[in-house]
């Protein structure tokens, strides 16, 4: 049998590389830990201050800069010390404030997860893109097509679960909710082209298809697991939703009444 071709590799300077970040909610797919610190960043190295933090490399955060310019999102870890940890932002400048966020109490288990369909040209392992690595996972998804109709649309996210990779996750997310199954959690769709991807990449690190840039992506597109469709020892399937289509949420979350303001229902013709 001959040794199966990477995906990047069938690709060209135009092929559009989905991935897929899945963000557990706190206290319901997890117990959490908050915290809060102080960054400072220089050019794109941000580095965090927290004492006696444990975290090591790798461990992915979904960070919110509460001031200065930092920009919120998912990030990776890249070094660590005792008191402070290093991430990278996709934008260089020169900002400090205070950022927080949450970990698992189990500060080993993850509480972000990152996917994507194929693998790097290098050696085949995980794909990086703006400094995350994307875990090699065979997934798709389908269905977000806006039909003009004002029905909006419930994207469907499959993941192939021959080795119970998602069964896994699923379970110890039913240990703090039982039979949550993964309900509320945000899942964002974002796409590049693949001559913008990360260096590290390819051989010799060097893009074939282009000039790497982290800052060059489509729009990104965020859903919420609904359900799950289906579990078996082939796939996990979930059913999506957007913000709007949670069920006991509207737009807008707040009706304004005469209460709230006397004019509302007044008509002036000036």
């Amino acid at each position: 049998m001959s040794t199966p071709t990477a995906e990047l590799q069938e690709l060209t300077n135009k092929s559009i590389i989905e991935l897929y970040s899945v963000e557990l909610k706190a206290d319901v797919h997890y117990t959490k830990s908050a915290k809060t610190a102080t960054y400072s960043q220089s050019a794109t190295t941000i580095t965090i201050t927290l004492n006696s933090h444990g975290f090591s490399a790798g461990l992915i955060l979904s960070l919110n800069f509460t001031s200065g310019n930092g920009i919120d999102g998912v990030y990776t870890i890249q070094t660590v010390a005792t008191n402070t940890f290093t991430v990278t932002g996709t934008t260089s400048q020169s900002t400090s404030g205070n950022v927080s966020f949450n970990v698992n109490s189990s500060i080993t288990v993850p509480s972000v997860h990152l996917f994507h369909a194929g693998n790097n040209m290098k050696d085949s392992l995980d794909i990086v893109w703006q400094s995350n690595s994307y875990t090699r996972m065979p997934c798709r998804s389908e269905g977000f097509k806006y039909s003009g109709k004002g029905k909006l649309p419930r994207p469907i996210l499959t993941f192939s679960n021959l080795l119970g990779s998602i069964t896994s996750i699923i379970l110890l997310a039913n240990e703090t909710t039982p039979f949550i199954d993964l309900q509320g959690a945000k899942v964002t769709r974002r796409r590049t082209l693949s001559r913008f991807l990360d260096a590290t990449n390819f051989p010799s690190n060097v893009n074939p298809y282009g000039t790497p840039d982290p800052t060059a992506e489509m729009p990104r597109e965020v859903y919420f697991i609904d359900r799950k469709s289906t579990e078996n020892r082939n796939i996990v399937q979930f059913e999506m939703v957007s913000s709007f289509d949670l069920s006991g949420i509207g737009a807008p979350k707040k009706l304004v009444t005469r209460d709230d303001f006397a004019g509302i229902g007044t008509f002036v013709n000036f």
